[in-house]
């Protein structure tokens, strides 16, 4: 009797049955796991300390089943992420080929750029920043 008790609490700590309990694999709680969450889309504010160009919408999106897209201003991006524990992964970015006005262009080599070099993401209330293996912040975005 004891012995299956034990077996349950265990079980209901392992599966979040009671929340604040459970821990997640990064030995945080389950609100910092759910703080990484950087799923949906996000409005990209600057990327290298520069600010967007007047008039461009350059926004990221990171959809539940590991699909990353993205809209530089000029060309749609593809890839396929992983997250965890705040560290990321992007793999190979596919683009579309149009060409636009030289500063968007010169804008989007950066974002391209930035996006090879990411390695993990922070996550504080509505905004999201791209960083890279040394911490330094690459890309910041608000949520949209």
């Amino acid at each position: 009797m004891i012995r299956t008790t034990l077996l349950l609490l265990v079980l209901a700590l392992s599966t979040g049955l009671f929340p604040g309990c459970a821990t997640s694999a990064g030995g945080g709680s389950g609100a910092e796991a759910a703080a990484l969450s950087i799923e949906g889309e996000w409005l990209v504010e600057e990327v290298g300390g520069k600010r967007m160009v007047a008039a461009t919408e350059v926004v990221l999106a990171f959809g539940p089943d590991g699909a990353f897209s993205g809209d530089s201003g000029v060309n749609r991006l593809r890839a396929s992420y992983g997250l965890e524990g705040g560290r990321l992964e992007l793999s190979e970015i596919m683009a579309t080929r149009m060409a636009g006005p030289p500063e968007v262009m010169e804008q989007e080599s950066r974002l391209l750029a930035a996006l090879r070099q990411a390695r993990a993401v922070q996550v504080s209330d509505d905004q999201l920043s791209l960083v890279d293996a040394e911490g330094e912040i690459l890309v910041v975005a608000s949520a949209r």
